[in-house]
């Protein structure tokens, strides 16, 4: 895995780790959306992997950094990837984005960065149609298939 950093005039493939997250409030399990400052769209807490970093490494520290929240407990099955492209100084940017999957206390308090101008916690079904990225709800996808209540602390106990 190559990782560059956004001034990288050779570029080869971005490399970003982040955490679905997940809580149980007010009688249900609800996913923690972002909206990200660049460009508007909802999507999971995420950012670079710094060189020297491992992946759920640079999600914990993502996390921290975007949202002031800590992960109470990972689901240790669930490490999913997804690849997309964009466009940067007009170089197309293949990346990979490596996903974990961890709840939060439900009383959690979010304190945004200021890469974000918004957040919300939503249920299954409000979070799949505010995700903008199709690869998003895919992903929400089969986390909200691991996330079985009880076992993960998201039945209230």
């Amino acid at each position: 895995m190559s990782l560059t950093s956004p001034e990288s005039e050779d570029v080869d493939r971005e490399v970003s780790a982040g955490i679905i997250t997940g809580r149980f409030a007010g009688g249900e399990r609800e996913y923690l959306l972002l909206k990200h400052a660049n460009g508007g769209h909802w999507s999971f807490p995420k950012g670079h992997v710094e060189e020297g970093e491992q992946p759920r490494e640079a999600a914990i520290r993502e996390l921290k950094e975007e949202t002031g929240l800590t992960v109470r407990k990972f689901v240790p099955e669930f490490c999913e990837k997804t690849s997309y492209t964009f466009e940067r100084n007009g170089l197309t940017v293949p990346k990979t984005v490596i996903y974990f999957l961890g709840t939060v206390s439900g009383d959690c308090r979010v304190e945004l960065s200021l890469e974000h101008h918004s957040h919300l916690w939503l249920p299954y079904d409000g979070s799949r149609s505010r995700l903008t990225y199709e690869n998003d709800r895919k992903l929400l996808d089969r986390a909200d298939q691991k996330l079985t209540g009880k076992e993960w602390g998201l039945d209230g106990t």
